[in-house]
């Protein structure tokens, strides 16, 4: 008998929950979050979630205690087993019996679809064929491509700097290196290389904070909530783009939220000519958010991290970076080569994630409570059909789909899972979408362009 495997009396004294309680629980919850920014507020309120038919609450100082932070608190109220199943190992699930508060009733028990049986089963396949372990070779040669591509630009820009072209190329091949490493950190912070969290977590702060000048915990508060709420409005942070970009009536009903109105219904009218711009401008974005993560002195939620590890790292970046640029040309050429490298990256970044998800099905928090969270990370994702070219660019996130589904997949090992996947989606009648990148594309514009003609219609009905 396990920790979290409460023993035949204690089940029989533990309390039974209603599905109703447990989402008054988290609507209980929520509200006591929009009232204050304090951490506080939310202290004395129970945060019940479920796995497995086990009620816990989450609490109190839980998000201080959790790795992953307040990103939890996005499952309260709601059947949290294929999320946490995704997310965390076997030790996990001794460590959460301390929060156990009782089981479901009987009667509030749903049983297992036939859909949900056959992805246990192929978690169970995944782990007898050690798809789920990573190749050491694989992701050193990895790395060295990275630092080989930041090599050759920073001796491009010293040898050859002064020329526009040579700059030119420098920053494009920095953006590369840049691109490249945002995908290798998130391999290893999602735990697929090493087994040891703290290794993951290490190579995690050098490729992403000194590499990149991405703080490590600013995009695991982003990205894990990101993955346990994929394209549900108001939970996932990734559709939150508003008043720049709209992808679903949702977000359109919410104009009278924004305090510019005007700017915001301009910018999402024309959303399908301003998407490519606004994208160059993302990593500027994810950077300043990293830094601001680590400036401001207090958060809603306590995120447990390592603020002098984030910092100097940060700082080690910056040095790096500016130093290049000051002492290999002239300071001008300099900041010119930052700020076309950002630009760039921008585009390689914003051109990936925006096939991941964007334009795929938005639901809401109602729709979402009826399905199961592996069918949503299907019907959310968009695969990309897995040429040399695209799987290479892509970091591997062409297989989205199956990603979500099991994120501590090393990227290699994706292909053998991938058709798997796809058969299970054809017994159960679950669309599974797969297109090439230039037509995936085009379905991410062209969901901007529906959306700006009902923001337009709905300005329309409103000036009448």
């Amino acid at each position: 008998m396990t920790a979290s495997q409460p023993s035949e009396t204690k089940k029989q004294s533990a309390a039974q929950f209603t599905w109703a309680q447990v989402h008054a629980s988290g609507d209980a919850f929520a509200e006591a979050a929009k009232s204050s920014t304090s951490a506080k507020a939310t202290s004395h309120v129970a945060a019940y979630i479920v796995i497995q038919n086990k009620v816990y609450d989450i609490g109190g100082s839980f998000a201080n205690w959790h790795p992953g932070g307040n990103v939890a608190l996005s499952q309260v109220g709601y059947d949290a087993s294929g999320a946490f199943e995704a997310m965390h190992g076997p030790k996990a699930v001794s460590m959460l019996s301390k929060f156990y508060v009782g089981e479901l009733a009987p009667s509030e028990i749903i049983k297992p679809s036939g859909f949900l049986n056959e992805v246990q089963e192929l978690r169970t396949k995944i782990k007898q064929n050690n798809w789920n372990k990573a190749d050491p070779l694989y992701y050193a040669g990895k790395l060295t491509a990275n630092l080989t591509m930041l090599t050759v630009s920073i001796f491009i820009l010293a040898a050859y700097g002064n020329n526009i072209a040579g700059l030119i190329t420098s920053s494009f091949i920095l953006a590369l290196f840049w691109q490249q490493s945002g995908w290798l950190a998130h391999d290893f912070l999602h735990h697929q290389v090493f087994k040891t969290r703290s290794y993951n977590n290490a190579m995690g702060y050098f490729i992403g904070n000194v590499c990149q000048g991405f703080s490590v915990a600013w995009w695991k508060d982003k990205h894990c909530t990101h993955h346990s709420t994929t394209n549900i409005h108001s939970k996932d942070p990734d559709i939150d783009t508003m008043p720049y970009l709209a992808w679903s009536e949702h977000a359109i009903e919410g104009f009278a939220d924004i305090s510019d109105q005007k700017v915001a219904e301009f910018l999402v009218q024309n959303q399908p000519i301003l998407y490519f711009p606004l994208l160059t401008f993302a990593r500027v974005m994810w950077a300043l958010q990293s830094l601001t993560w680590n400036i401001q002195s207090t958060k809603k939620f306590t995120f447990p991290t390592l603020p002098v590890v984030e910092r100097v790292c940060l700082a080690v970046h910056y040095s790096w970076l500016f130093g290049a640029a000051f002492l290999l040309v002239h300071p001008v050429r300099g900041l010119v080569w930052i700020l076309l490298a950002q630009l760039f990256c921008g585009i390689f970044l914003a051109s990936v994630f925006s096939l991941n998800h964007n334009g795929m099905p938005v639901y809401s928090i109602k729709d979402a409570q009826k399905m199961e969270f592996y069918e949503i990370s299907i019907r959310t994702g968009r695969n990309v059909d897995p040429t040399h070219f695209n799987n290479w660019f892509t970091g591997g996130l062409n297989f989205q789909i199956e990603h979500h589904m099991f994120p501590t997949v090393p990227r290699h090992n994706l292909k053998y899972v991938a058709p798997i996947v796809h058969d299970i989606c054809k017994r159960h009648n679950i669309p599974y979408h797969c297109t090439g990148f230039m037509s995936g594309m085009g379905e991410v514009v062209g969901r901007l362009g529906t959306i700006a003609r009902l923001a337009t219609k709905l300005q329309i009905q409103r000036a009448d």
